[in-house]
């Protein structure tokens, strides 16, 4: 009875250190795997302030819809982003840089939060704007998300109210 025992004991011992392996694996697998690749098609609400002729300072919110080009299963793929921001536009000088924070919330009501910049070499309809995003923190399935991302800003029409249409590709 005492070997019948100990073989039990040693079978769940292995089965017990397999498993555990194989979850940390898994585990940081897929933590390392928080580069969503697609784009992201938004509106900007917000008000554009006149700093001086040709150079307007536009405060509030890009939201919209993730698209994954990876589809039903890839990293956010249909999650709702909404970004507070910022988008500093100087036609005087051909620049223009936004930056701010946004909210991933996916199906599930689980959350992303990411910091993030970019800087526009043209303010050109349809110029593209090359940036980063940095995970900060998450909650449910994206607790601690961490990791930095790449991103291009375009914006499509800046319209004559302060609002703004355009989209983003992440990852690509």
């Amino acid at each position: 009875m005492n070997n019948q025992l100990k073989s039990v004991y040693s079978r769940l011992g292995l089965i017990s250190l397999v498993a555990s392996v194989l979850l940390a694996l898994s585990t940081s697998a897929y933590a390392q795997n928080w580069k969503p690749k697609g784009h992201f098609g938004w509106f900007g609400v917000g008000k554009a302030h006149q700093i001086e002729e040709g150079h307007f300072y536009w405060l509030g919110e890009f939201s919209g819809t993730f698209f994954s080009d990876e589809g039903a299963g890839g990293l956010f793929h249909l999650a709702g982003v909404r970004c507070p921001a910022y988008y500093d536009l100087d036609l005087n000088n051909d620049r223009a840089q936004a930056a701010g924070y946004c909210i991933i919330t996916d199906i599930d009501g689980d959350q992303a939060y990411v910091t993030w910049k970019n800087t526009n070499p043209s303010t050109q309809p349809g110029s593209p704007g090359p940036g980063t995003f940095t995970y900060t923190g998450g909650t449910g399935k994206y607790s601690g998300i961490s990791g930095r991302n790449r991103f291009a800003g375009i914006i499509q029409v800046n319209w004559a109210d302060g609002t703004t249409t355009g989209y983003s590709t992440w990852n690509r």
